[in-house]
């Protein structure tokens, strides 16, 4: 499975997505989370939880800004 973080600008805010994707790098269905935070740095911080709750050591970082 791996972890992956979209960040993307929109008015005045950043909008994040992690998603979970198979080893193909295929969307699981029903595994994005979509939210929005003051700094690139807090969705990396939302992102790093998240992969290691599911016992991942890395993930993957899309940065569209």
């Amino acid at each position: 499975m791996i972890i992956r973080l979209t960040i993307q600008n929109t008015d005045g805010a950043i909008r994040a997505e992690i998603s979970k994707r198979d080893d193909l790098g295929h969307r699981i269905k029903g595994g994005s989370e979509v939210f929005v935070v003051p700094t690139k740095e807090e969705a990396k911080k939302r992102a790093r939880s998240v992969a290691r709750s599911l016992g991942l050591k890395t993930y993957r970082v899309v940065d569209r800004t």
